[in-house]
């Protein structure tokens, strides 16, 4: 008999129960789990559903379920030969045939010459110049004015009214003088206050075992303790966040920093952290 067989026996055996008692418990028949102490795989249903057997007699057992299962399955691959590997199917090698699109082609070159001619409409066309009338020769052309008299002209006198539109068509305009550029001020930056970063807090946790139970405990990411812990022992860790699992979580009760949190969980299989997040 192999490290497997003997594991289950011991770990019945120091549980304190028979095989009738562990068949009440776990709702397995008892001739599959004398057969698994003996390792007589061949009276097991098959691998599948023998699979599910080794983890639930191995959470009741108080074992770590997958190190057990990982067991099993090495011994169980020695005795049947191994397992055979099926070779992968080679993937076919389909070619594919592109062919364009031109209706979308032809879109996308209208579409580029209506932007261009918007753009060079936009940016590049000369800007329209409007005549400007110049001053003094305003009536001139239009029909229906009067041109003004020449004092050249027998029997006209040069009037008030003729002199003063030529003396002010002469008058040269002054420009308005600029108002003064006053430069801005630049506003102060306002500078951000740095807050403290807050420090993490330590804490004292404490596990108590009522019962010979596996527990694995696991500290800031860290996994410090995974084995069975038997019946009225404690350990003690320290740190920021603690991380439990157990196989049998009734009879494992937690303090922190001592106050005592309960039980681990009410189902045999249970996980939780510490303190909750």
């Amino acid at each position: 008999m192999s490290e497997f067989g003997e594991l289950l026996r011991h770990a019945r055996a120091y549980k304190g129960v028979t095989l009738r008692d562990a068949e009440r418990a776990t709702r397995i028949n008892r001739h599959h789990l004398a057969a698994l102490e003996r390792e007589e795989f061949e009276e097991l249903p098959p691998l599948i559903y023998a699979r599910g057997i080794v983890r639930n007699y191995a959470q009741y057992l108080g074992l770590d379920p997958v190190a057990v299962l990982a067991l099993f399955e090495e011994v169980h691959g020695q005795r049947s030969g191994g397992f055979r590997v099926v070779p992968a199917v080679k993937p076919l090698n389909i070619p594919s045939h592109w062919a364009p699109n031109f209706a979308i082609i032809a879109f996308m070159v209208i579409m580029s010459a209506v932007i261009f001619a918007w753009l060079y409409g936009a940016f590049f066309s000369p800007p329209d110049t409007v005549p400007t009338e110049q001053p003094g020769l305003a009536g001139q052309g239009s029909p229906g004015a009067t041109p003004p008299a020449s004092p050249e002209s027998p029997g006209l006198a040069p009037t008030a009214t003729g002199t003063a539109e030529r003396e002010a068509a002469t008058v040269t305009p002054v420009a308005s003088p600029m108002p003064p550029v006053v430069a801005a001020t630049p506003e102060p930056t306002p500078t951000s206050t740095q807050q403290p970063t807050p420090t993490p807090t330590t804490h004292r946790f404490a596990i108590t075992a009522t019962n010979s139970v596996w527990v694995q405990v696991t500290v800031d990411g860290s996994v410090v303790f995974s084995d069975v812990l038997g019946a009225g022992q404690t350990r003690t860790f320290e740190g920021q966040q603690m991380y439990v699992t157990s196989g049998n979580a009734p009879f494992i009760r937690v303090s922190v920093d001592g106050v005592d949190q309960g039980p681990l969980g009410t189902t045999w299989d249970a996980s939780r952290t510490y303190p909750a997040s």
